[in-house]
Formats: C-alpha cells, sequence, structure tokens
C-alpha cells in the first residue's frame, strides 16, 4: 500500500486554487463571451484539472515534502546555534 500524505495534499490543493480560479475565469468568461458554451462548464474544464493535479502532487510526494521542511527546520536551527556560539567565543 503506498503512503499518501492527506495533510499535503490538502496544502497542495490550498496553493493551487489561486491559479485553477484565474483559469477558470478566463475560460469561463471566453467561453460564455464567445457563445462556445457556459461560463460554468469553461471555469470547471479549466479548475478541475489544476486542482486535481495539486492534491495528487501532494499526495505523492508528501513524505518528500515532508523532509524537506523538517531538515530546512533543523539546518536553520542550527546556523543560529553555531552563529550564537562563535558570537560570544573570542579568539
Amino acid at each position: 500500500m503506498e503512503d499518501k500524505s492527506e495533510f499535503w495534499a490538502e496544502v497542495s490543493t490550498v496553493v493551487v486554487t489561486p491559479v485553477a480560479i484565474a483559469a477558470g475565469l478566463a475560460k469561463g468568461a471566453y467561453d460564455a463571451s464567445t457563445d462556445n458554451g457556459a461560463f460554468i462548464e469553461g471555469f470547471n474544464s479549466a479548475a478541475r484539472p489544476i486542482i486535481s493535479a495539486g492534491k495528487n502532487f501532494g499526495a505523492e510526494h508528501g513524505p518528500a515534502i515532508t523532509k524537506g521542511v523538517v531538515g530546512g527546520a533543523a539546518g536553520a536551527l542550527g546556523a543560529r546555534i553555531v552563529h550564537a556560539g562563535l558570537r560570544h567565543l573570542k579568539l
């Protein structure tokens, strides 16, 4: 069974939502103004694939994202500790 990260799937969905909305608005407005279909159909045809791809990306790559976030935080904390220690060390 694959390890799917529901947390990162939801985070990725939230991150791509503004792009999906903008694409949906553009496609829906174009379709409605050129009589290529209803606004909602154009909106959904552009927005849904973007949101779905974002969710799938987060679910598939959740462990790697977590490792990157934790590794980055540990590196930043370690750098602060070393910097503070070197500041008090007088050579």
